[in-house]
């Protein structure tokens, strides 16, 4: 999946340098525990994500045992995976697993 920053968003708002960006997998309606995450710097946006069993924070929770995830990312000024004021999240998108379109996360993109 792609992860990016909305570009009006980017020209317009000054993120501190070291803030954190997470890609997260958890299950719909369930628990906010995700079942995969990756953790990457905001420099590197955009980028490209795979996740995968090996991204997940529990061993008995994989992700190919789901049907489906919901994905999102997220902004991190402290770099903690917990969600803290001032994050900044794209917009959860629900995928049936395994995937067969590619994905596109947006941070900071309007809100419909």
């Amino acid at each position: 999946m792609k992860v990016a920053l909305h570009p009006d968003f980017a020209a317009r708002v000054r993120l501190r340098g070291d803030a954190t960006v997470f890609v997260i997998a958890r299950v719909p309606g369930g628990p906010p525990m995700p079942v995969a995450v990756e953790r990457h710097a905001l420099q590197d946006l955009p980028l490209e994500v795979v996740l995968d069993d090996a991204d997940s924070p529990m061993p008995t929770q994989k992700l190919s045992a789901l049907r489906e995830v919901e994905v999102f990312a997220r902004v991190s000024a402290t770099g903690t995976a917990n969600r803290g004021e001032g994050d900044l999240e794209s917009a959860p998108v629900r995928v049936t697993l395994p995937a067969e379109q590619p994905l596109e996360l947006v941070i900071g993109a309007p809100a419909p």
